[in-house]
C-alpha cells in the first residue's frame, strides 16, 4: 500500500467539506491528479448524489422518517469516508463505495 502524498490527502479531507469543499477539492485535483484524493473526491460525489435524491424524495412526500433514516446512514458513511481521508487510508464505504468508484471512474 502506498501512502498518498500531502497535497493528496488534504485534496482529499478537503472534499468532504460539503459541497463547497467538493468543489475546491475538484478543482484541485484536475490541473495535477492525484489517485488517492480522486478516490475520495468520487466517493463523496456518490454521497452527495445520494444526498441529492434524499431531499427530492421529500419534496415528493415521502414519510419524515424514511428521510430521517436515510440522512442517518448517509452521515454514517460520510464519516467512514472522512476518516480515511485523514487516516490516509482507501477506505471503501459500506455497500455503496465500490458503486462510487465505477461509477465515478472518470474522474
Amino acid at each position: 500500500m502506498t501512502t498518498p502524498t500531502s497535497d493528496g490527502k488534504t485534496t482529499a479531507i478537503i472534499s468532504y467539506l460539503w459541497i463547497i469543499g467538493l468543489v475546491i477539492a475538484f478543482v484541485m485535483n484536475s490541473s495535477k491528479k492525484d489517485e488517492f484524493a480522486s478516490y475520495h473526491i468520487r466517493n463523496m460525489i456518490g454521497l452527495c448524489a445520494f444526498g441529492l435524491g434524499n431531499s427530492i424524495l421529500g419534496w415528493v412526500g415521502a414519510p419524515g422518517f424514511l428521510i430521517w433514516g436515510i440522512q442517518i446512514i448517509l452521515f454514517v458513511l460520510w464519516i467512514l469516508g472522512f476518516i480515511g481521508a485523514i487516516q490516509g487510508e482507501k477506505k471503501e464505504i459500506p455497500i455503496v463505495g465500490a458503486y462510487f468508484q465505477e461509477w465515478f471512474k472518470s474522474i
